[in-house]
């Protein structure tokens, strides 16, 4: 019992869900969507894994990622309406996404760090 309380569970977590996507993904190879990529069925993982990371030492700087990724799609929004002089949805979600894609394997990476040390 004591496994799933260390910092090691999410790396578990986060290894057996990436295993099982790809393996979902292999299966229905005709049938995946072409635009959905791994990462971005990763990234709820990644929020998840954090989450279980707050007991262990990490619940101190959530808040400000959580802050920070909704300053990302604040801004994701805003250049997008100043460049394109619209905004619309599919594009600042895909855009917006895939931002979150990286921003939370930064963030989960942080918490981890912050949790072993």
């Amino acid at each position: 019992m004591t496994f799933w309380t260390s910092p090691a569970a999410p790396l578990v977590i986060l290894i057996v869900g990436w295993l099982v996507i790809r393996g979902i993904k292999h299966r229905l190879r005709r049938h995946w969507p072409a635009q959905v990529v791994t990462w971005d069925l990763m990234t709820p993982l990644l929020i998840i894994c954090s989450l279980l990371l707050i007991p262990a030492g990490a619940g101190r700087w959530l808040p400000w990622l959580v802050m920070g990724w909704m300053v990302l799609g604040m801004g994701v929004a805003i250049v997008q309406a100043i460049r394109r002089h619209e905004l619309l949805y599919p594009v600042f979600f895909k855009t917006f996404w895939r931002l979150t894609d990286v921003y939370w394997v930064v963030g989960f990476s942080l918490c981890f760090l912050l949790t072993i040390s």
